[in-house]
């Protein structure tokens, strides 16, 4: 039984090993051991050695990279194929850890919602990436047309699966916002808005995809519209039915000026480094000249608001005085959840939802807490969702602060 290695061990063999390691990478195949060992850096010893690491693996003299390290390098390089099951396997986990901090308030649980959200941020972004990265390839490097068509097929599926994946992880959050208020925790409140713009982003960033694969793919069958009829033409030719079976002369001998006719032009996207480039400022200046975008307009003056336009905004604002509900709560016995909850609302405020209610308690403990008095003791709250289960909510108790209030 061999020892096993150690993390410097193995890090040290990669490294004396890097060459080897990057050759058989980028040829992504095999190679035949006798071209290894034709190397000057390269003994038996050596390629026994990374076989027993099972860094590499032999077959018939035949050497390749082992598949764990090959996937190791591919996710580090944010390349490789497009794989939608860490986003849904992090959604999972985050809806387990939102329903088990419901019930209990273990700070491990709220350790492990703020990873799956860190981690959907990550990895959308990530498989983002390597989806347009390989559009690209397919679209620049497969030669057979069929195969094309059918990668593009493929990656519009992805596309698709990572766009319902988003969505899916929109409404997570947008039902969990009231929950997450409830919890004072500034990091969590930064992953949520950060994650929000990030998946905002990149569902605008796949609907740009989703329009570059379909430009890919009419260019596709527009040239093996093309390919099909030069095809045809040599068969004809080689038959030597062209000239006979065929008007082709007298079609071509007719057609004046062919290489002069306009031609349908096929879009290409610039890369952001050559559009960086002082050859991409050149292209983009004449581009916007020609469209007329480097024009000083004038803006007109904005027309005269209407009389009393914001009356209505005014009147919802003052009918809810939260001044003065503060005033009233710090000279009560309760905290100020139990405060909100139960109090009641004027008859123009009307009744406000479970929803509203912890919207202004949270809103009044940031506004006033030079007011307030955080014990850092948490209470709980069973209440009904609108499904009608049984949900428990946790909330800091919250006191007044009368000496600062006094001062």
């Amino acid at each position: 039984m061999k020892a096993p290695l150690t993390i410097r061990d193995l890090v040290n063999l990669l490294y004396q090993s890097k060459e080897i390691v990057e050759m058989l990478f980028g040829n992504k195949d095999s190679i035949n051991k006798s071209e290894l060992l034709a190397r000057d850096d390269m003994t038996d010893d050596r390629l026994e050695k990374l076989a027993q690491c099972e860094i590499i693996h032999e077959n018939n003299n035949i050497i390749g990279l082992d598949d764990r390290i090959v996937t190791f390098i591919e996710e580090f390089l944010e390349i490789g194929e497009v794989t939608t099951s860490f986003i849904n396997d992090n959604i999972q986990s985050l809806n387990e850890n939102l329903k088990y901090y419901r019930i209990d308030s273990n700070p491990k649980f709220l350790r492990n919602i703020k990873r799956s959200l860190k981690r959907i941020n990550s990895i959308t972004s990530r498989e983002v990436m390597k989806l347009h990265k390989n559009i690209d390839d397919t679209y620049k490097n497969q030669d057979n047309y069929l195969i094309k068509l059918q990668e593009l097929d493929k990656y519009k599926a992805k596309r698709d699966d990572i766009i319902n994946l988003i969505k899916e992880s929109e409404q997570i959050i947008s039902d969990a916002q009231g929950f997450f208020n409830t919890i004072i925790d500034a990091e969590l409140n930064s992953i949520v808005l950060d994650l929000r713009y990030i998946l905002v982003r990149n569902r605008d960033y796949l609907n740009e995809i989703q329009s570059q694969i379909i430009d890919y793919i009419n260019h596709i069958q527009y040239q093996d519209a093309i390919y099909k009829k030069v095809q045809r033409l040599k068969e004809l030719k080689d038959y030597e039915e062209l000239k006979y079976k065929t008007n082709f002369v007298e079609v071509f001998i007719g057609t004046k000026a062919i290489m002069y006719q306009r031609r349908s032009l096929l879009k290409s996207r610039l890369s952001l480094d050559e559009l960086r480039s002082d050859r991409g400022y050149a292209i983009v200046r004449k581009v916007a000249t020609k469209l007329d975008l480097l024009r000083n307009t004038e803006r007109k003056l904005a027309g005269k608001m209407a009389e009393g336009f914001d009356k209505s905004n005014h009147e919802e604002s003052s009918s809810l005085n939260v001044a003065g509900l503060v005033e009233k709560f710090l000279v009560s016995d309760t905290d100020l959840f139990q405060f909100v909850m139960h109090y009641q609302f004027p008859k123009k405020v009307g009744e406000l939802s479970l929803e509203k209610r912890i919207s202004l308690y949270v809103g009044i403990s940031i506004d006033y807490d030079n007011k307030l008095l955080i014990s850092g003791k948490l209470g709980k709250m069973d209440y009904l969702n609108e499904k009608k289960q049984k949900l428990k909510l946790g909330y800091a108790i919250i006191k007044p602060n009368r000496k600062k209030a006094a001062a």
